[in-house]
């Protein structure tokens, strides 16, 4: 989005400095046909005469420059006809070509060069001056280009680079910033340009030459001068592109430049190729290239140097050129100095960090990291992690961990989520954050502490405290890279907390998903069996009421003692019977308690002197009240039928002499515990994980019914508590029950609520 945005900004820019280049001035009615009499094959040397000699202030011009010729001089030229039978049809029409063109970039806008611009305006016209000068040379050398003539050679060397006068004019700060990057970079001038302006020279001249009416061969030329021969496209006036790349590609390297020529490309040799020149002809021309543009430039009154001037002035602007050229390698070497250490001290970074680090341990490792690399020392580090709350880790100089403490900032504290994804790196903690003292050692300064925000994703976030200014110059350039190697360190971290924690909430889940579908498959079995207990009462009701009748009429009416305690065995038996259906139908039904306010201690006296073994016989039971028990809200027949049937189970237990009955409040959580511990034999794994299924009894052949544990399980459940049953670390059962909601002021409260 913000990259789209930027590209947007640009193209509206460019837009807008095409629109400025269109208000340029044009050239003059006199040059624009003197132009297509140029490029006109028919026109004749009359045409150019009447056309100069209809300008007066033109035909003195040129009139001057012949007088400036050393034939001029001799034979005292007075009239244009005369001019052009001495000096010649060609000579003449690029001399009024040459005077048009810088009268009007004499007339153009801009600031003069100054000791601090880049871009040299006179030395730009001599580059061009130069360059038509040499493309007309090699027009007449070459074999590939005698279907050119040296006029229009002339004129597309001249106006080639006509887009960095236009940017010169336009945007002069923007431009000289522009020269000044490429020659410390060594970039090339268009590629500047796009970087800094968005809109290279070739563009805009190519713009400006629409805008002039320049004929087609001489915008193309504009346009695409520079590139490689294999990129021209097949246009009819290739060669021409060809010939002015190659005459610009000399001049640079004769040093005659306006500022910020790339010397890179193609070699001389290849270039000369699609032009038929040989480098022989080349160095020929070139030999006496400055004694001739100080001759032409003289001649239009460009300049009065002398040919030593000239040459002298060129070397000193490649000296120019050179010293920024140097200044930016030196940089450059800086930055690649910076980057190795850096790249060092992250390699050492990544190939000590352990597998499975946790949170603490990489911030403390990246505070090392960072305080190697910026010689700034970490003391402290804000961090937040999977919850919203901030904690403040303090570290030693040495990048270790001494402590940590959850944050509560003040209400108009600036958030943190806005000082990790906004605040710079120099920003100061005192400004920002002056209330962070309070969770500090007493006496620490925040005044020269400076942050380092470090968001690595939605489940960790740090901002670290640095001690002193960080290296700035390594920020400039490679905070992105250290930031985001460091986030990936620390979200890495949290990234395997949040596995961990995972892992121990899936293994929690597993245990109640085991513990849920023990309890429904119980839940089912009970159902079923409920089920069949209603249905098997309800069928067995009658018989056993018959039979139990009748059993007790005989008992009554037999005489004989063996056959009346046949008879009341049968009684006694159906009402056996009778029970256990009864108790069956339970598990069908719903428990619901009756909560009532009950007395503890005289609920566990009376369930002791029921369930608990007789006066003076073995195992002995000793009852333990840790504490003075408030009233309980519970329903104490079915609590009390729960625990005695843990003091039932323990009694009846082999090898048991003692029971203790201890009756306290947990001190973690205030729930009510009932617990049963004997020393008896304990429990085999079957019998515990069948405790409290129907009918299971650990007991031989005599055996109860097996429905105790199995009910006093629903009594406990159905006052939203727990029973469990485990043997002792030293022999022995341990029956516990557990009551959560069992004071008195508990549900009052839930109802005030």
């Amino acid at each position: 989005m913000a990259d789209h945005a930027r590209g947007a900004a640009t193209s509206h820019r460019v837009e807008l400095m095409l629109q400025e280049l269109e208000s340029l001035p044009t050239l003059s009615p006199v040059a624009v046909r003197l132009l297509e009499l140029t490029a006109d094959d028919e026109a004749e040397s009359r045409d150019v005469i009447d056309l100069v000699a209809s300008d007066p202030a033109l035909a003195s011009k040129v009139l001057a420059m012949c007088r400036c010729h050393e034939r001029g001089r001799a034979d005292n030229v007075t009239t244009v006809d005369r001019a052009v039978l001495l000096l010649g049809f060609e000579a003449v029409r690029c001399a009024v070509l040459s005077v048009q063109v810088f009268d009007l970039i004499d007339g153009l806008p801009g600031a003069k060069r100054t000791g601090e611009s880049v871009f040299d305006r006179e030395l730009f016209m001599l580059h061009s001056l130069a360059c038509a000068v040499m493309s007309e040379e090699i027009v007449k050398a070459g074999t590939g280009a005698r279907a050119i003539r040296p006029s229009e050679a002339f004129m597309a060397g001249l106006l080639h680079d006509i887009g960095q006068l236009v940017l010169h004019v336009i945007l002069p700060e923007s431009f000289d910033q522009v020269c000044r990057f490429a020659e410390t970079h060594g970039a090339s001038l268009d590629h500047a340009c796009r970087q800094i302006i968005g809109l290279d020279t070739h563009t805009a001249g190519k713009r400006l030459a629409e805008h002039w009416g320049l004929p087609a061969p001489l915008v193309d030329v504009i346009w695409l001068n520079g590139q490689p021969t294999a990129a021209l496209p097949r246009v009819p006036h290739r060669t021409l592109i060809s010939v002015v790349t190659l005459a610009d590609a000399i001049v640079r390297r004769r040093y005659v430049n306006a500022g910020a020529h790339w010397t890179g490309g193609e070699s001389l040799s290849a270039l000369c190729v699609p032009v038929g020149i040989t480098m022989d002809a080349v160095d020929n021309a070139t030999a006496s290239l400055h004694d001739r543009v100080s001759q032409r430039a003289t001649a239009l009154g460009l300049a009065e140097e002398h040919d030593p001037i000239i040459l002298l002035r060129s070397i000193c602007r490649a000296n120019e050129s050179l010293a920024r050229a140097n200044a930016g390698m030196r940089q450059r070497e800086r930055v690649a100095q910076q980057q190795a250490t850096m790249l060092k001290e992250l390699t050492r970074f990544h190939d000590t960090l352990p597998v499975g680090l946790t949170n603490l341990e990489a911030l403390a490792r990246i505070a090392g990291s960072i305080a190697s690399l910026l010689d700034a020392p970490v003391v402290a580090t804000l961090y937040q992690g999977r919850a919203d709350n901030w904690h403040l880790v303090r570290l030693t100089t040495q990048g270790r961990v001494v402590g940590s403490v959850t944050l509560e900032p003040p209400a108009d504290a600036i958030g943190f989520d806005v000082l990790a994804r906004e605040v710079t790196v120099t920003a100061d903690v005192d400004t920002l954050m002056p209330w962070l003292s309070d969770y500090l050692p007493t006496g620490t300064d925040l005044a020269p502490m400076h942050m380092l925000p470090l968001p690595a994703g939605a489940h960790a976030t740090a901002i670290f405290l640095l001690l002193g200014t960080p290296d700035g110059d390594l920020l400039r350039g490679n905070r992105d890279g250290l930031v985001r190697c460091w986030q990936a360190a620390l979200a890495a971290a949290a990234q395997h907390d949040r596995t961990a924690h995972l892992t121990e909430e899936l293994a929690v889940a597993n245990r109640t998903l085991m513990e849920t579908q023990e309890a429904l498959a119980h839940s089912r079995t009970l159902s079923s069996i409920g089920e069949v207990a209603a249905g098997a009462a309800h069928e067995m009701n009658n018989p056993l009421t018959v039979i139990c009748g009748r059993s007790q009429l005989l008992a009554q009416r037999i005489q004989d003692p063996e056959q009346r305690k046949m008879a009341e065995e049968v009684s006694t038996q159906s009402h056996r019977l009778s029970d256990m259906i009864t108790a069956l139908r339970s598990f069908a039904e719903p428990v619901e308690p009756v909560l009532i306010e009950a007395d503890i201690p005289e609920l566990v006296f009376r369930v002791v002197q029921r369930y608990g073994p007789p006066d003076g016989r073995q195992p002995q039971l000793n009852t333990i009240l840790t504490e003075s028990l408030p009233a309980a809200r519970l329903d104490p027949d079915l609590v009390g039928a729960a625990l005695g049937e843990l003091i039932r189970n323990a009694v009846e237990s082999k090898g048991c002499e003692h029971i203790e009955l201890r009756v306290q409040t947990d001190r973690l959580d205030d729930r009510l515990r009932l617990e049963v511990r004997d020393d008896g034999e304990g429990l085999t794994e079957h019998a515990l994980q069948h405790a409290f299924d129907p009918f299971f009894s650990a007991r031989p052949a005599g055996r109860q019914p097996g429905l105790g544990l199995s009910r006093a399980r629903r009594f406990v459940e159905a006052h939203g508590g727990q029973l469990t049953l485990v043997n002792g670390p030293a022999g022995g059962a341990v029956a516990t029950i557990w009551l959560r909601e069992w004071r008195v002021s508990e549900p009052r409260e839930r109802d005030a609520a």
